[in-house]
């Protein structure tokens, strides 16, 4: 589009509106609102008619100036040949500039017509004040021009010029230049909108209110006052049809751009470009769809390239997976050997070595991690129960240990394997050297606890193990045991479940700067009593509450009602916990009953 073009289209409709909407309404406004001597009225209508020309004039040779300096900027720009990645940075960062410019350009005519409101209003005043004499009327008159005018002039000038810049943004050195979002200067419609209701209401609001206050004062020129009232009105008509036709227009050319775009979409083709051309929702509507256009057109290609030669493409990545599937399947035999191995390691370390004809003692353990090995199903985990019969002091004990290793899997059965190790060497030392006999059932117990601690040290943190251990002694029921993190022991008595509390509960088997063992706890059991010992998988349930969400079993008494139901039978009370919830760690128990002759 030639400058000239777009400058006669520009100057015409905001020239044409300004002359035939608001300086006849001035006007006409400071005829009816004044009381001259008919030489005054000549020398009022001489300055406007001076000023108004001048003034107009100069606007029209500044918006000449404006559409020159825009037009040889845009001359600067190079026509991009292959697109826009055939610019440089520099290039592209100016025609931006550029483009930014024309967003800008309508508000500049906004501006420009309120200043030469000012610019005729002040001077005509103030050479009426000084050719004539000082009217307090006609600087009430000149406020009110400015204030009833100015508003509509600025909302129909910006929406004038914003329609004829449009056409601009379709020029090959600007229409795909790419802006971001925060570049491009808002005006969005709901203030576009707030402000052409708020100028179109303050025109009728500010003339009534003056035709009253001039009524009021007697300073108004016409006898009849309707008479005004009605040509106003009337002459309020124009602005209005004018101004409610150019927001109109500028909704529906955002809406026709959209729409376009949106329709040859629709028939595939996603070369289509949405160019921003206004500072209002559509321009950011133009960046989306643009984003989505790109998204859209990425992926149809990749669709189209996986479809060229699919069945080649689909037997080259079923021959991957299955090659993926072999070497997967070959670590899973690697590592199933691992967990068998480790299995193999622990089960003689897990051992009932219990000859009594006082106590009857059962093991359970059920581990978190299941695995296959030729055929069969194992599980290894972190849980470990041992009992052996040993004799302290020409005393016949029960020792057993109810231990759980922290971690999953290899780690905590690396932790167990430890603990067996170490826990049936202090047993086989104890059986096969007679100077522990001469030891006490609960010096037993803190020193070996203490050894055991000391080697776990050695970890230095990275292996910790929380245990219940105790030595029950056959022939008068007596229990001494100690506690390190663990579950307390439950005893069953008379068909009721209760914890025994162990008084003093000592760290973790490898915790660094643990205190050293002092005290053991005693108990004295009686004829009948049931003993559960067990880890903290046990009561680590995972289960649905009230609201339908998971959560971890927080409930102490739980297990206590589950022995109650079962009457401590361990088989029974690991089905009761299966069927409560998700079990989430491993759970190990031991069953202790006494049974003393009578």
């Amino acid at each position: 589009m030639k400058r000239e073009t777009l400058f006669w289209d520009l100057t015409l409709k905001l020239e044409a509106f300004t002359h035939t909407v608001p300086v006849p309404f001035a006007v006409y406004y400071a005829i009816i609102t004044q009381k001259m001597e008919p030489a005054h009225w000549r020398i009022f209508i001489a300055l406007c008619v001076v000023f108004a020309t001048g003034i107009g004039l100069l606007g029209t040779f500044v918006r000449h100036l404006l559409l020159k300096y825009v037009y040889a900027r845009i001359e600067r720009i190079p026509i991009p040949k292959v697109g826009v990645s055939s610019l440089s940075k520099e290039e592209i960062n100016y025609a931006k500039s550029v483009k930014i410019l024309l967003f800008r350009y309508p508000l500049l005519e906004a501006i420009i017509i309120v200043i030469r409101w000012l610019s005729g209003v002040i001077p005509i005043s103030l050479l009426f004040f000084h050719l004539v004499t000082y009217m307090p009327s006609v600087a009430r008159s000149a406020f009110f021009t400015f204030v009833m005018i100015a508003p509509i002039s600025f909302v129909t000038y910006y929406f004038i010029s914003e329609s004829c810049i449009r056409r601009l943004f379709d020029l090959p050195q600007i229409q795909n230049i790419e802006l971001q979002e925060k570049d491009i200067p808002k005006f969005n419609y709901f203030s576009r909108i707030l402000v052409a209701f708020f100028s179109l209401a303050a025109l009728p609001f500010v003339i009534f209110s003056y035709i009253l206050y001039s009524l009021a004062m007697g300073e108004i020129a016409v006898e009849d006052p309707m008479i005004p009232i009605v040509t106003v009105s009337f002459i309020f008509i124009v602005p209005l049809v004018v101004c409610s036709y150019v927001v109109a227009k500028s909704v529906n050319e955002g809406l026709n751009e959209t729409s376009r775009s949106l329709g040859e979409l629709a028939k595939g083709n996603f070369d289509v470009m949405v160019t921003a051309k206004s500072s209002d929702d559509f321009a950011k509507q133009a960046l989306y769809l643009n984003s989505v256009i790109t998204t859209l057109k990425g992926m149809y290609e990749e669709i189209k390239n996986l479809n060229e030669g699919l069945e080649e493409k689909v037997t080259l990545r079923t021959n991957e997976l299955n090659q993926s599937l072999q070497d997967i399947s070959k670590l899973k035999i690697q590592q199933d050997g691992d967990y068998y191995l480790t299995y193999q390691l622990l089960s003689p370390l897990a051992i009932k070595d219990v000859v009594s004809k006082y106590l009857e003692v059962d093991h359970l353990v059920r581990q978190k991690k299941v695995f296959e090995y030729k055929d069969r199903r194992y599980d290894i985990g972190g849980d470990i129960n041992i009992s052996h019969s040993i004799v302290l002091q020409k005393r016949k004990f029960l020792l057993f240990v109810n231990a759980d290793a922290m971690g999953k899997s290899m780690q905590g059965a690396g932790g167990a394997l430890v603990f067996g190790a170490v826990f049936q060497s202090i047993v086989q030392r104890t059986k096969s050297d007679p100077g522990y006999e001469q030891i006490g059932p609960e010096e037993w117990l803190k020193s070996n606890l203490q050894e055991m601690h000391m080697i776990f040290e050695a970890f230095d943190g990275t292996m910790l193990v929380s245990l219940t251990m105790g030595l029950l002694e056959e022939e008068t029921g007596k229990l001494y045991f100690l506690n390190a993190e663990h579950p307390p022991i439950v005893l069953y008595r008379q068909k009721k479940a209760e914890y025994l509390p162990a008084g003093v509960s000592y760290r973790k088997l490898g915790t660094l700067g643990a205190t050293p063992i002092q005290n053991i706890k005693e108990f004295q059991l009686t004829p009948g009593d049931v003993l559960i010992i067990g880890s903290d998988g046990k009561d680590d349930l995972l289960h649905l509450d009230e609201t339908g969400k998971w959560e971890i079993n927080s409930d102490e008494q739980m297990f206590l009602k589950l022995v109650e139901s079962t009457h401590g039978n361990l088989l029974a009370i690991s089905k009761q916990i299966e069927s409560l919830g998700q079990v989430i760690d491993d759970i190990s128990l031991i069953r202790i009953c006494y049974l003393p002759e009578t």
